[in-house]
């Protein structure tokens, strides 16, 4: 429950920060320059101290999928991978491991990246695949639970219109985006009722989003910390330096353990200087910018180790293209130069 508490602060503060920047008087000139001297600095202005940070290191990214690989969109359905990012985190798989950690069912982030070579942790890390088909499953028994909520909420949600269920195999959620602001409580007042009749499940908070998951101590953070010792060490011979990125409320499980793995995470949010609770330790505004971000890695950094497959393998490539033809980026800046101009 303590858990439960701090992440509904942390969503509040979210989403208060996206209202006070909505409205263009909530924050005063002084407010404004107090919050400047304690906001995230963006990773873009930082590639510079970033690569000093990594020097030596094996990197291996984490990544979010909603909302950091893809714009939040109101229908969970519409949120599709453009071929631009995907050629971006194809490119960085063949140079480092990466791993897709979702919300979503892990069959479903497959289908929406649609790459292999990946590590998916689904379900909030409950689901774990690895690129040679290993797979690691948490609380495997908690499923007839689940699927008892799902069809409880469907049933207690069937009058409110705007109201989605999503079946993510390890969870249940219930989305708000598209239900009028009078009838959101009924969804809440729905997952309340629910949990209290199931205590094995417990509620967690999203953007917009409710969840019901295993009780369970697991979550993104636990998984990560499971993908790098079990798995992703194994095959590398520096020490591993983990770059989580995410922009919700259930990513700062893995902001929060990254310094102890010896990385750092990253927040995706589009008023970064309003966001002051968050284990994360640098900023980017979009999905955009977390492209241009991981494309410096893919392409052009010279932390990256050699790698002759990429130009090949990358798609539409050939054996004879360059890795800066490579890139979906025909411009060949640095991010700190590209987000300077914005």
């Amino acid at each position: 429950q303590e858990k439960e508490r701090e992440q509904a602060a942390v969503q509040l503060q979210l989403d208060e920060a996206a209202a006070a920047s909505i409205d263009g008087d909530a924050v005063g000139e002084r407010a404004a320059a107090a919050a400047d001297e304690q906001s995230l600095r963006s990773a873009l202005e930082c590639m510079d101290e970033i690569e000093e940070q990594i020097s030596g290191f094996q990197l291996a990214f984490f990544l979010d999928y909603d909302g950091t690989l893809t714009p939040i969109v109101e229908n969970p359905s519409e949120a599709k991978l453009s071929e631009e990012a995907r050629s971006v985190v194809r490119a960085l798989s063949y140079r480092f491991p990466t791993a897709i950690v979702s919300g979503r069912a892990r069959a479903t982030a497959q289908g929406l990246m649609q790459l292999d070579g990946l590590y998916y942790a689904g379900s909030h890390g409950f689901d774990i695949l690895g690129p040679d088909g290993s797979n690691y499953k948490m609380a495997e028994s908690f499923r007839p639970s689940l699927e008892e909520a799902k069809v409880k909420l469907e049933e207690q949600l069937a009058h409110i219109a705007g109201a989605l269920v999503e079946d993510n195999n390890f969870s249940v959620s219930a989305h708000y985006r598209m239900v009028a602001e009078e009838e959101r409580e009924a969804v809440n007042e729905a997952v309340e009722r629910i949990v209290a009749e199931m205590p094995m499940l417990r509620r967690t908070y999203g953007k917009m989003v409710y969840e019901l998951r295993p009780s369970a101590e697991w979550d993104k953070g636990k998984a990560v910390e499971w993908l790098i010792e079990n798995w992703i060490k194994r095959s590398c011979e520096l020490p591993v330096f983990p770059i989580y990125i995410g922009d919700d409320v259930t990513d700062e499980d893995a902001f929060r353990v990254m310094g102890g793995l010896g990385g750092f995470g990253i927040i995706v949010s589009d008023f970064p200087r309003l966001i002051t609770d968050t284990a994360a330790s640098y900023a980017l505004r979009s999905p955009l910018e977390v492209l241009h971000f991981l494309d410096h890695f893919a392409f052009s950094s010279p932390s990256a180790p050699p790698s002759e497959r990429i130009s090949a393998l990358v798609a539409g490539g050939s054996a004879a293209e360059s890795e800066s033809e490579a890139s979906p980026f025909v411009e060949r800046r640095t991010p700190a130069e590209r987000y300077s101009e914005r």
